[in-house]
Order: structure tokens, then C-alpha cells, then sequence
């Protein structure tokens, strides 16, 4: 009657477990990079509609941290219709799809011209005067720490990974400029 394992079976059996891992362990970890960068380039898609807005719209709007859904928000100044004379309130953008970090990725600081946002509620409120405030979201997953930030001036925020200013694909380039002149789009 046997009792146990022999050393050989449990050799066999650590090998093959040491193997599987070392292929599922990074392959998690690119899953967790993938969400975080899904999560960024939302947040920086509504860091560029609040600058577009801000810039070119006649209602004011804001930025805001909605502590019952944790989702970062677009909302909008807006007088009610029905009663004209009431001052107007702020409501959510209809045509701006919250962002959610997603399970694994961090919203760990959002910085307003250098002062920290705190708590589970905030709001940064965009300028009618065109001052707009400097916003920096600094997002936090396994292996990255990446940072949006939106200048006062800028359309469209820039992405620093680990240091490392990612530049984006969409930005306009001059293809002259470049020696690309001649390049087949």
C-alpha cells in the first residue's frame, strides 16, 4: 500500500507547474498593461473634449469624480428650460461615456495648477475666460505609472509613461518636414 508521492513524481509535477506559470504570469501582466492603456486613452479622450469644449463652447463645464459610480466625468452648466429664471445646475454630458478604471488600474492623483484633488468627489471647472487650469491624472497598474496631462493652452493631452513622453499617433505631423513628402499615405 502506498502512502505518498516519490521524489520523482513531485519533481515532475513542480517542472510542469514552474513551466505553466512562467507562460500565464506575463501574459497576466499584459492583460492588467492593456487595461491601463485602455483606461488612459479614455481619460485622455475626455481630457480632449472638456479642452474643446472649454475652448469653443458657450456652456461651462467641468471635470468631476462621481463618488456613487467612482467614473470620471464630463459635465456641463445648464439652465433648466422649464424654469429660466433659476440659476442654472450642473449636469452630466449625454454624449460623453464616463471613464472607469477597470479592476487592477489606479486613478491615483489628479492635480489641478499644482493643487491635489482629494477625496472620492472633486470637480475641476473649466474658465470662461480661457484660463484653464493645468490637469495632471497620474494612473497607477502593475509595471506602469503613466501621467496625462493637459496644458492650459493645449487641445489634447500628453502621455508620460515611467518618465518616457508617449507620443500620440493622432497628433498632426508636417510629412515635409519629415523627408516624408513623397511617403504613399
Amino acid at each position: 500500500m502506498r502512502r505518498g508521492f516519490t521524489l520523482l513524481e513531485l519533481i515532475v509535477v513542480i517542472s510542469i507547474l514552474v513551466v505553466v506559470s512562467s507562460v500565464v504570469i506575463p501574459r497576466l501582466r499584459g492583460l492588467s498593461k492593456g487595461k491601463a492603456d485602455v483606461a488612459i486613452e479614455r481619460l485622455s479622450e475626455l481630457l480632449s473634449l472638456f479642452a474643446w469644449r472649454d475652448n469653443a463652447g458657450s456652456q461651462q463645464c467641468a471635470i468631476y469624480m462621481n463618488p456613487d459610480s467612482g467614473a470620471v466625468e464630463l459635465w456641463t452648466l445648464e439652465p433648466n428650460p422649464n424654469q429660466p429664471m433659476e440659476p442654472a445646475e450642473w449636469m452630466p454630458d449625454r454624449l460623453v461615456r464616463p471613464v472607469l478604471m477597470p479592476e487592477g488600474v489606479e486613478l491615483a492623483e489628479v492635480m489641478a495648477d499644482g493643487m491635489r484633488m482629494g477625496g472620492n468627489e472633486w470637480r475641476i471647472v473649466g474658465s470662461p475666460t480661457g484660463n484653464r487650469a493645468r490637469i495632471e491624472m497620474r494612473v497607477v497598474a502593475d509595471g506602469l505609472d503613466a501621467m496625462v496631462v493637459l496644458e492650459p493652452g493645449a487641445a489634447m493631452p500628453t502621455r508620460v509613461d515611467n518618465g518616457i513622453v508617449v507620443e500620440d499617433q493622432r497628433a498632426a505631423r508636417d510629412l515635409d518636414a519629415r523627408g516624408m513628402s513623397r511617403e504613399p499615405w
